[in-house]
């Protein structure tokens, strides 16, 4: 089959997909991936066909104008909306469409707006990929609430999805009139009405971290298990990482991967002060910028990166910002965990991880503050049921497969509605 995979995003968002994508080629079939500019060379470097979605996420979120959308100020994406936004938006839904249009099987991710659409033009079979629980279930609520409101308002709260697409759908109708030929949608509709296959909404997460998703067969959702990409064995620490290494017991990791946050410096001041507070050693991943380097105390080595898979191994915890992927990482190490959130689904895994009985309370990254920090590391290596729970939830982990369970989900049914 021909199959494109899209997706948008920051790393944790590409790499499933990656993933995914080789496993389908080694089964035999035409593979293409469409995702931003700054992942190119990664994903043709596994051997994958790629495509430009239309936009740098490195670049946009290392720009005035990303960071004020990653910092969530409604006011200030306002201000960028038409000079901005729109542009990269039709500029992104004219690559999906170049893309995707001779696809047979469309597998997305939820961010891409596009995709769907591209479906109902073409025919192609759909499958909608989340990295974290985002289909409509009486089990919980949509995942930027916590807590439990009952089957009915929990199912009800994940109607809070449509409204980013509401947003969009003027260049959205514009799109779909001019490019593919389809009618507009009115905002009752806001969505494509291409149907995705009732077994095509996959929920790329592991069963043992978000357990009774989905709570019956009526819901028509796939939990598959995490789509590892297990790349980066071959590393090995360079000189100076294998020094410190060896001075001491094993450190904590500390990154924020690709969020950016206002004031770097100020961030990594805390983290520095917090660590010293603790008595800890640590490994501090600069990112993309969260963080800024600083003078650092002997207890602490800086990195700009490293594969967790591999780094992970070195290591005795590991603090992050929560996204998704790391997330999985740490706990398929079987390494507590504490969470600092910035935004979207982030608050979410803190809290699961704290519900797992894996790490601390979560501490929100805008919040954080170098005596709490201090607590919640000391609180973090020094509590044995942290380790005892991250362990039996790896034992667990390492049972699943989800990339295997999603080949064939879309195996037997892409061939059953391709059309083409």
């Amino acid at each position: 089959m021909r199959i494109a995979l899209i997706t948008l995003g920051t790393r944790g968002d590409v790499q499933p997909f990656i993933a995914l994508g080789k496993s389908l080629k080694a089964r035999g079939h035409d593979v293409v991936v469409g995702a931003p500019d700054d992942f190119k060379t990664w994903i043709e470097g596994h051997g994958l066909a790629y495509r430009s979605i239309g936009v740098d996420m490195h670049a946009f979120f290392q720009s005035p104008e990303g960071r004020k959308v990653l910092g969530g100020n409604v006011f200030a994406m306002a201000r960028i909306w038409s000079k901005t936004i729109v542009p990269l938006t039709r500029r992104s839904l004219d690559a999906i469409w170049k893309t995707a249009r001779d696809a047979q099987v469309i597998v997305y991710h939820p961010k891409t707006v596009g995709a769907a659409d591209v479906g109902e033009a073409t025919g192609a079979a759909l499958f909608h990929v989340a990295p974290f629980p985002m289909f409509p279930t009486t089990a919980f609520p949509l995942f930027v609430f916590s807590g439990n409101y009952g089957s009915r308002l929990n199912r009800a709260s994940y109607k809070l999805l449509r409204l980013p697409r509401l947003f969009f759908l003027p260049t959205v109708n514009r799109w779909r009139k001019d490019v593919l030929g389809l009618r507009k949608l009115s905002p009752f509709q806001a969505e494509s009405e291409a149907k995705t296959d009732p077994a095509g909404q996959l929920c790329a997460v592991s069963p043992t971290v978000v357990p009774g998703y989905p709570a019956s067969e009526l819901e028509h959702i796939q939990t598959t298990g995490y789509w590892f990409l297990d790349e980066g064995q071959d590393w090995l620490p360079d000189p100076a990482l294998s020094a410190f290494l060896e001075d001491g017991g094993p450190p904590i990791y500390i990154g924020f991967g690709s969020m950016t946050i206002g004031d770097p410096s100020a961030l990594a001041q805390v983290i520095v002060d917090g660590v010293c507070r603790a008595g800890v050693r640590a490994i501090l991943a600069t990112g993309w910028g969260a963080v800024a380097d600083i003078d650092v105390p002997e207890t602490i080595h800086v990195i700009k990166g490293a594969p967790h898979a591999a780094l992970f191994r070195h290591v005795s915890a590991v603090v992050h910002h929560g996204g998704a992927g790391t997330t999985a990482a740490g706990l398929r190490a079987g390494l507590p965990t504490l969470i600092c959130p910035l935004a979207v689904d982030q608050p979410f895994w803190g809290r699961r991880v704290f519900s797992l009985g894996c790490g601390p309370k979560p501490q929100p990254i805008k919040r954080l503050h170098r005596r709490r920090f201090a607590e919640g590391l000391i609180e973090l290596v020094g509590t044995e049921s942290y380790r005892l729970c991250a362990h039996e939830v790896a034992s667990a982990i390492a049972k699943e497969d989800g990339v295997e369970r999603a080949v064939a989900i879309i195996e037997s049914d892409g061939q059953k509605s391709a059309v083409k």
